[in-house]
């Protein structure tokens, strides 16, 4: 038996599983960063797309909002109600509340509590509107007791829920003018991230 042949082949056959061995492993690693670069490609998408539906929802509803009472409530005099109904629906916010999971994933910080601090004051409209047609409601029905009746404890209760029906138009118009603030400088921010308005597109 010749020994130099078989450690010859033996140190070949060891050479030869390093050498595939290395190139095994760098195709491993290569195929990993890819799929780690494709992830991230993937992410980016995702969360654009998200910031896009945001930008959308937002802009569609408080559009919307304004033609219909954001305009009433600034052109409301000093101690006058909003004293008519506002129809509201039970989720005018589907986007932010179908994709809460994906927001704390949107990596800018800023922008990230912008949309949730703009979502939150939006809700709180909605409840502050709620609010506001119940005490349209007992003035209404106030004011009906009195003309049916003409006695003047019903005319006393008019006054008194027409009275805290002017007072809640103050707040109104605070939280109204906040709520247009909050939303222009979100729409702003979401224009400098790259997210594009109809106009645009």
């Amino acid at each position: 038996m010749d020994f130099s042949s078989f450690g010859s082949a033996i140190s070949g056959a060891v050479i030869g599983g390093i050498i595939t061995g290395f190139f095994a492993l760098k195709s491993t690693q290569k195929s990993f960063n890819n799929q780690k670069v494709q992830s991230e490609e993937n992410e980016k998408k995702l969360i654009k797309g998200v910031l896009q539906a945001i930008h959308d929802e937002l802009e569609t509803i408080f559009e919307r909002y304004q033609d219909t009472m954001g305009s009433k409530i600034e052109t409301l005099k000093e101690n006058e109600p909003l004293a008519f109904y506002y129809p509201l629906v039970s989720d005018f916010f589907t986007v932010y509340n179908a994709n809460c999971f994906l927001i704390g994933r949107i990596p800018d910080n800023d922008l990230r509590k912008k949309i949730i601090k703009t979502y939150t004051i939006a809700k709180g409209m909605v409840d502050s509107f709620r609010l506001n047609n119940d005490l349209v409601s007992k003035w209404e029905f106030s004011e009906k007791l009195y003309a049916e009746s003409q006695l003047e404890v019903h005319k006393q209760q008019a006054l008194a829920h027409y009275s805290a029906l002017a007072e809640y138009g103050k707040s109104l118009k605070i939280n109204h003018t906040s709520f247009k603030a909050e939303v222009n400088d979100l729409l702003r921010e979401l224009h400098k991230n790259g997210v594009l308005n109809e106009v645009s597109n």
